[in-house]
């Protein structure tokens, strides 16, 4: 995992410049620090579950996708 990295969000889609590298998603400080702070019963949860999906099913990881 590599830290404070340009690129263009996965969970907000925008061009940030400070956050963290998943394999090959990145994800900006902003959306990072509002995933760490989302409770379970949230109604945001569910998004992001379903963005950091997309990390596990990048690359290789396709072949398992239904």
């Amino acid at each position: 995992m590599e830290e404070n990295r340009f690129g263009v969000c996965m969970i907000c889609e925008q061009q940030k410049l400070g956050g963290i590298h998943i394999i090959t998603a990145f994800i900006c400080d902003d959306c990072n620090n509002e995933i760490v702070q989302t409770n379970v019963n949230d109604q945001k949860y569910p998004f992001f579950v379903r963005q950091m999906r997309k990390v596990l099913y990048t690359g290789n990881s396709k072949q398992y996708m239904n």
